[in-house]
């Protein structure tokens, strides 16, 4: 395989894994928020909740591209994939200090 064909190779499998971790911290950010909902029932139904959920989702976002960019970084180093997939990629996730 060419330097090319491994790095997209990572891209694709990265992006699915990236896709798994999201459903799963925001799955998780929402059982979560349901359940302190369910420990106060008068806010079960009410506007609140309907303002609230976007925001929760969206730090969920913001959660699961954290852990997946620390993800990323580990697979390369674990693997040493440093020079085995495009450098452009390895500097995105591994930063100069961390090799």
């Amino acid at each position: 395989m060419t330097l090319k064909e491994r790095s997209l190779l990572f891209t694709v499998l990265t992006s699915l894994c990236n896709i798994v971790i999201t459903l799963l911290v925001e799955i998780l950010l929402l059982v979560a928020f349901f359940m302190l909902l369910r420990a106060i029932p008068s806010l079960a139904n009410s506007m609140p909740v309907q303002i609230i959920i976007p925001f929760v989702l969206i730090a969920g976002l913001f959660v699961s591209l954290m852990i997946f960019a620390k993800f990323a970084g580990w697979v390369i180093r674990a693997f040493k994939l440093e020079g085995k997939i495009d450098p452009k990629i390895v500097s995105r996730y591994c930063p100069k200090d961390t090799l």
